[in-house]
């Protein structure tokens, strides 16, 4: 029972030193970048080896494809860093695919991962666990949900990867959270991966569309003298501009239809009707009450009245008799 967490916590020292060793193949001067100017370099380093051809293309990409996948298997921070490098090595379409790509089977990888240790998780991380949960799965489905009413539509469930693609572009679940709840859920591998290619391939444009633009600042291809303004008020620079806000903010802008989307509960009663149905039920009520305490009333003054009227002709009847002689 415990061999498969043996061999996933064998795996994390193992992937880490392929990981370190494909780094040290690179002829570059730096090991990890942890500035702007570091990464500059870097991609410019990169860039020039990269250029020099397919071969060399093809060994940056294969290191690329290691390290990105190492990162998302294992929810390390810093994938973002190698969206930008990859804009700024490669043309924006090919760094988006790829990358993409790449961190589709990253997430596979760390669902896969996930799933010996879903115990250990459900034990330390519970709660943590039931609410990535609770956004994964609903709660349409849940014990103890009341039946539709007579009449009432139900919105039908939504498969698993369109949930999977609108959590991640709503971004209201972390990425490695949504990993590792898919694997001790037991959410199918394919629909993980699709919704990981759909969530991430927006993000992941705006990144790599930032690399490029760095990289077009940065280079300066015009021959004659530019400056960093004229560069970016040129029209290439403005599409590019464009094109990112649109990426990075269509996702936030459309939140409410995303989540709507995803969410499953039957549609509640119109205020109104509601509204209606308990005023009506309260006026029964009141009315019910009404007749019952003028009922009540109406029985307590016809005593009153039956007992004054008595004691009215027992006063006359002694009256009566007091003046009649003896």
């Amino acid at each position: 029972a415990h061999v498969p967490i043996l061999f996933v916590m064998l795996l994390l020292p193992l992937s880490t030193a392929l990981v370190f060793f494909s780094l040290t193949t690179l002829p570059i001067t730096m090991s990890w970048p942890r500035t702007l100017p570091d990464l500059a370099q870097l991609g410019r380093e990169l860039h020039g080896y990269s250029q020099s051809g397919p071969a060399q293309t093809a060994h940056v990409v294969g290191v690329l494809a290691i390290t990105a996948i190492w990162k998302h298997a294992w929810s390390i921070p810093g994938s973002v860093v190698w969206n930008v490098l990859a804009g700024a090595l490669f043309s924006p379409a090919f760094a988006t695919v790829l990358l993409t790509a790449l961190t589709t089977i990253g997430s596979a990888c760390a669902t896969l991962l996930a799933m010996p240790l879903g115990p250990l998780i459900t034990r330390f991380f519970p709660r943590a666990l039931d609410l990535t949960r609770h956004a994964l799965e609903g709660d349409s489905d849940e014990k103890g949900s009341p039946p539709a009413a007579e009449g009432e539509t139900v919105k039908p469930r939504s498969s698993a990867w369109v949930r999977l693609s609108v959590l991640r572009l709503i971004g209201v679940v972390p990425w490695s959270g949504i990993n590792i709840a898919c694997g001790v859920c037991g959410v199918s591998i394919w629909d993980c991966m699709l919704g990981a290619f759909i969530g991430a391939l927006p993000w992941t444009a705006v990144t790599c569309q930032i690399g490029d633009i760095l990289q077009t600042v940065a280079s300066h291809p015009s021959p004659t003298p530019q400056t960093v303004s004229s560069l970016l008020t040129s029209p290439a620079i403005i599409i590019k501009l464009v094109c990112l806000s649109f990426l990075s903010l269509a996702p936030i802008l459309g939140r409410e239809h995303l989540r709507a989307l995803i969410a499953h509960e039957p549609a509640a009663p119109p205020p109104d009707a509601a509204e209606e149905k308990r005023a009506s039920r309260w006026s029964v009520a009141w009315v019910q009450d009404w007749r019952t305490r003028m009922a009540s009333r109406s029985r307590t003054r016809s005593r009153e009245a039956s007992q004054h009227e008595l004691d009215v002709l027992v006063d006359e009847k002694r009256a009566i008799e007091d003046y009649l002689p003896s």
